[in-house]
């Protein structure tokens, strides 16, 4: 399964253009895709995802005009994200309440001491996401990067930032005047992810789109070549699609749905499912009570075996006696009795003999 964890959302964005954009994702192969709301500045006092709205909006709202039938279209499975822009520590970004309202928090550190904070303690977001385009004024450190890989906060790479670099307004506003425009852009983009490569090995890379548009999308093929020309291996930017993806969905739905993030509750199907499940317990449990009556069973079996057993040695014992008795080497009265018999018997015949 494919997954694309950033598609940008704004509020300028229109129904159309996100129908767009999710028709684009279906079409190239993914799976599951997460609309990312960013959080500039301050967050708000009561936090509620525009998201959902959005997303009725576009279903409701005609897709682009194609051969095919669009009824026959599929849809990836669409998840909520918030990027919180993180450049000063003092202020309250309230990550934890963001985090009960949207499916996956990410964070996108600024500062040095910002992106220490996100690799080391942290515990609400689960990727580190990077505008590459900007100049960082320190070095990603091996032990911070590698820090954040053990904890399970992965580091995420938009490709869409070095397609768009010097046409965004709002993202280079600032910081692309300050660099020189598209090229200057793009250089750093390019510098920034050998550096970010270099600090982890490649490990623990998200490839991402953050894509603004539809055309802002590329294929998964397109994507591994492209960034394995800047420097990332393309086993490790097939698995930044897929597998890390794929663990990162998996283990924020079980920290807001299990217990305590560890153990999954699991509720009880419906129809045919349960249907299923309780002839699989019901199986069960026929086949524990079937263990036991074979054991019992074999129980019985080696008990009357020894009683056999001993019967058959008291059957024995009893012959061996008889046995002995009539040779006159058996114990008791009737052996007294025989050996007095004979003994009169050979006095007699020796009386017989003298006369």
């Amino acid at each position: 399964m494919l997954h694309d964890l950033s598609l940008v959302w704004t509020p300028s964005t229109t129904p159309v253009e996100l129908a767009n954009t999710l028709a684009m994702s279906a079409e190239l192969g993914y799976d599951v895709v997460a609309l990312d709301h960013v959080y500039q500045g301050a967050v708000p006092s009561t936090i509620a995802s525009p998201l959902g709205d959005a997303i009725t909006a576009a279903a409701s709202s005609s897709f682009p005009p194609s051969s095919s039938d669009s009824s026959s279209r599929r849809t990836p499975r669409i998840l909520h994200r918030a990027t919180v822009v993180v450049s000063d520590l003092t202020v309250n970004h309230r990550l934890g309440a963001i985090a009960a309202v949207y499916d996956i928090v990410a964070v996108r550190p600024t500062t040095e001491k910002a992106f220490q904070a996100a690799c080391l303690s942290m515990a609400e977001p689960a990727l580190i996401s990077l505008d590459l385009t900007t100049y960082f004024p320190f070095y990603f450190k091996h032990r911070a990067c590698m820090a954040a890989v053990r904890r399970g906060v992965h580091f995420e790479v938009c490709y869409g930032q070095a397609l768009r670099a010097g046409g965004d307004a709002a993202s280079t506003a600032g910081d692309s005047a300050k660099s020189g425009g598209a090229a200057r852009a793009r250089a750093l983009f390019i510098a920034n992810l050998a550096g970010l490569v270099r600090a982890t090995r490649g490990r623990g890379i998200v490839v991402s789109s953050g894509a603004r548009a539809a055309l802002d999308l590329r294929g998964p093929a397109d994507v591994v070549n492209l960034l394995a020309v800047w420097g990332l291996a393309p086993d490790r930017g097939t698995e930044g699609m897929a597998a890390l993806p794929r663990s990162i969905v998996a283990n924020e739905s079980l920290r807001r749905r299990g217990f305590r993030g560890v153990v999954d509750i699991v509720q009880a199907a419906s129809g045919a499912d349960g249907g299923e499940k309780k002839k699989k317990k019901q199986q069960q449990q026929q086949e524990s009570k079937t263990g036991e009556g074979k054991q019992q069973n074999q129980n019985q079996k080696q008990k009357q075996l020894q009683q056999q057993q001993q019967q058959q040695q008291k059957q024995k014992n009893n012959d061996q006696r008889k046995r002995k008795a009539d040779d006159g080497l058996g114990s008791g009265a009737q052996a007294k009795h025989q050996q007095m018999k004979k003994q009169k018997k050979g006095g007699a015949r020796d009386a017989e003999v003298r006369t």
